[in-house]
Parts: C-alpha cells; structure tokens; sequence
C-alpha cells in the first residue's frame, strides 16, 4: 500500500491514552455510586447517570422493533470512524427501516469527555437515533457481560432482532449479531471489523434483519472518506468556535494531526499490532515522500523476514516505547520518526512495545532526535540497553 504526503507536512499522528479502568462488576458498580447528578439533555445527546436508566428505557420501550447500539470514544479516531460506519451503513442506507438506533459516548480515554461526545453527535441528524454521554463508562461494563472476558465494551456494535420478549433487566439481553475493533484478546477475533469491513459489516446485518437498502452495495470507501472529511470539517468549526469563547482550548494538549482533524486525523491507516513502514519518494520531486507499509495482527510477527527489508541495511536502533494503546498506535508511532533524514524502515511491534528504526549512514541522526520525535507524538520511549 503506497500512501502519497505532500511536501507541505509530514504526517504526524498521536497516541491516544487508555485511562479507564478495566476490571469492575457492572452490577456493583450500578449499584454503588446511584447518588450521582440527574441527566442532562442537550438536546443531541443525554449523559446517563449511574443508573443508565434513559439508555435502559430506550432499549426495552423499542423491543418490537430491531435495535442497533454502538459504544464508542469521541476522541478514538477509530471509534469515529466506526460511528460515521453506523451512521452510513445504517441510517443513510436504510432510510426506511423501522430501527432504534443508540449511540454511546462512552469516557475511556484521556480526552473524553462530555464537550468531545457533544461535538460528535453532529454526526447524526435522524429520528430514529438518540444519543448518550456515559461518563462513568458502566455501559461498556454492562455490554461485556457475556461477550468479552473483562470488561469494559468498548468500539463495539451490537444489533438486536425485534424481540418482545427480550429486556434488559440486569444486563443487556445476548445481540443478535455483533461487531467490534478492539484489539485486546479478550474480544472474539473472529467479530473484528476493523475500517471498512466494518462498513460493509453493518450493511450486511442490517440486511440480514430483514430490511431493504437504498443502494445496492454497501458505501464505498470513497464515500465514508467524504463523509470522514464532512464530519472533520464539522468538528474543526466547533472547536474554533470554542476556542473564540476560551482562548485556553486552543492550547489543549493534542497531536498535530488530531488537533487538524478534530480527534478524527488519519487514524486506522493500518490498524495493525506490528508493522513495518518504510519512506518512499513520489516521482521526481525529492521534497514529495509517501511509504510503504505492511502489517499483522498474528501474535508472532512474521515481518522481520519481509523481503522489502532484505536490501535494507544500517545502524539499528530499539526503542522501548509506553503509551500504544490500539492497533492504531504502531502506525502513528512510526510516522512520528519515518520522514526523519537518515530513517530507513521502522518496525513496531504493540507487543511488548517496541520500536526498531533503522538508520543510514550510522550516527546520523542520534537516539535523543528519535525520541524526541515520538514523545511529540504523544507516546514515551527509552533507549533499550542492548544498543
């Protein structure tokens, strides 16, 4: 895959910080903090109390007809890009069906919160959706129950056959079919759609629940590209906006990539836990640089004996780096260092955390630059000793 940048800019993508914690009963923790403050509408979007009750009342007031719930971060770019998969697959594609659509906005990373999920609900302008902030992130511990083995659900889509019968009382009923990108083994592999499979993931179950689409194929990526760039241009008006209001938010700490974007930025550009990538130049203008980039998500690499790498040679560096926390990261992290003068491949690995970039001629560009570099993206890395 040859992915073209423009000599106005390097690509520089950040990391996203996971801060929720991951080990709770839903049940308990419903239980145990229902002194919290009353839901707030704003008019796109109510934040749940501990109690979830709005949400629960939704699902159960709509159980004779299919229901569709995702759960998703508002500053996760691949979360986003999942939410404008819903809103593609689903809501413009069926604009008939007779569906109950709830979106959740769940708090799980560091930026989360109610202004993010509030300036993501514009992503959706329809009847049959309604929205939720979730700050205590119990609706992706109730949501696991019986789906992953820890908590909590998160970039996750479930859909729900027209049941009567079928209530959430305790926890939600079993979906009828269900999706997801998360990485972390305790979600099933085989349910992982990640990027545009999603899209055509939800297209087809949505088919499968008995209705019929307005076009005959699932959107394609050229069109969930467009619909990436509305919802950019969406979410950089209402920053602006903001910022205009409090000059303070135009300093919040973000990558530079994101902060363009609105939190959306070129995330998912492989979506893989280990990768090699590698500078490529674009015809004849030396300031022009694309790469290369190949990835897996086995859990033993196979891209060290990769036979791009085999004229590749020079200074090897490794790196121990904190802060991956999706499979977006890798491809973030080695865009941070790749356009670097001297770099000649970088390989990531998500697991345990490793970058090994090598650079020729040797000594050209120093440990300390390569660091910096990354920490600028938003992740930390040290020099391994084995250097």
């Amino acid at each position: 895959m040859l992915i073209h940048r423009f000599p106005s800019g390097l690509l520089g993508l950040g990391a996203l910080w996971l801060t929720a914690a991951l080990g709770c009963e839903s049940s308990t923790r419903v239980a145990a903090l229902s002194d919290e403050p009353l839901i707030r509408d704003a008019g796109r979007l109510v934040s749940l109390d501990s109690s979830l009750k709005p949400l629960i009342e939704r699902f159960n007031a709509n159980r004779d007809k299919p229901r569709v719930v995702a759960i998703v971060s508002a500053t996760c770019g691949a979360c986003v890009a999942g939410a404008i998969a819903v809103h593609e697959s689903v809501v413009t594609a069926y604009p008939s069906a007779d569906v109950s659509i709830s979106i959740v906005w769940i708090d799980i990373l560091a930026r989360d919160d109610y202004a993010a999920a509030q300036r993501m609900a514009g992503i959706f302008d329809d009847p049959r959706v309604r929205q939720f902030h979730d700050p205590n992130g119990l609706a992706g511990d109730v949501f696991a129950k019986g789906l992953l083995d820890q908590p909590p659900a998160w970039d996750i889509y479930l859909l729900y056959a027209a049941t009567p019968q079928q209530l959430w009382v305790d926890y939600p009923p079993k979906p009828t079919d269900w999706m997801h990108q998360i990485a972390f083994r305790a979600a099933d592999p085989a349910r992982r759609r990640g990027g545009h499979d999603l899209v055509v993931g939800l297209y087809d179950a949505m088919s499968d629940l008995g209705f019929d689409p307005v076009i005959e194929s699932p959107p394609s990526e050229r069109q969930i590209a467009a619909a990436v760039r509305a919802a950019n241009a969406m979410v950089n008006s209402d920053l602006r906006e903001a910022a205009g209001r409090d000059p303070s938010l135009a300093t919040l700490p973000q990558c530079g990539e994101c902060a363009k974007a609105g939190f959306i930025g070129q995330c998912s550009i492989a979506g893989f836990r280990h990768i090699v990538a590698i500078p490529q130049q674009i015809g004849d203008d030396p300031s022009a640089l694309g790469f290369l980039i190949a990835g897996t998500n086995q859990g033993n690499s196979p891209l060290g004996s990769d036979p791009r790498l085999d004229p590749i040679s020079g200074q090897l560096i490794v790196l121990d780096v904190q802060g991956m926390c999706c499979p977006d990261c890798p491809s973030k992290l080695a865009m941070s260092v790749l356009f670097l003068p001297g770099v000649e491949h970088v390989m990531v690995d998500f697991d345990p955390g490793e970058a090994r970039v090598t650079i020729d001629p040797p000594n050209s560009i120093s440990p300390e630059t390569l660091i910096a570099a990354i920490e600028r993206s938003g992740f930390s890395a040290t020099l391994r000793d084995e250097n």
